[in-house]
């Protein structure tokens, strides 16, 4: 059995969180908008996109716990996403957000 559940990537989230949050300091706007007993929130405003990370323990989302996407900041069209299954893993969602978080940074207008 998996010890992947809402709790642990939770706070999995939560360190990822705060070490982007210090590591990014000046360069970007986060801002956690939720962090309640079933959701955590975390935005993001980057220089060319908008994306938001929403890990939920939900039973209606087509996602497991976690949902990131990013969108054009000039057409609101959708440039990223990554969201987990019941195949994923703690390391696997962090190393995903990580690459989202390489996209968003390095991502240029059209």
């Amino acid at each position: 059995m998996s010890d992947y559940n809402y709790e642990t990537i939770k706070a999995s989230v939560i360190r990822w969180y705060e070490k982007v949050l210090y590591e990014l300091t000046g360069k970007d706007e986060i801002f956690l908008s939720k962090n309640s007993e079933k959701a955590l929130i975390i935005d993001f405003d980057f220089q060319n996109c908008l994306a938001q990370l929403s890990v939920t323990d939900s039973k209606f989302v087509p996602y497991q716990f976690v949902y990131f996407e990013a969108m054009d900041i000039e057409t609101l069209n959708q440039i990223y996403c990554f969201y987990d299954d019941d195949t994923r893993q703690e390391r696997d969602v962090i190393s995903a957000l990580n690459e989202a978080l390489i996209f968003c940074l390095s991502y240029k207008v059209k």
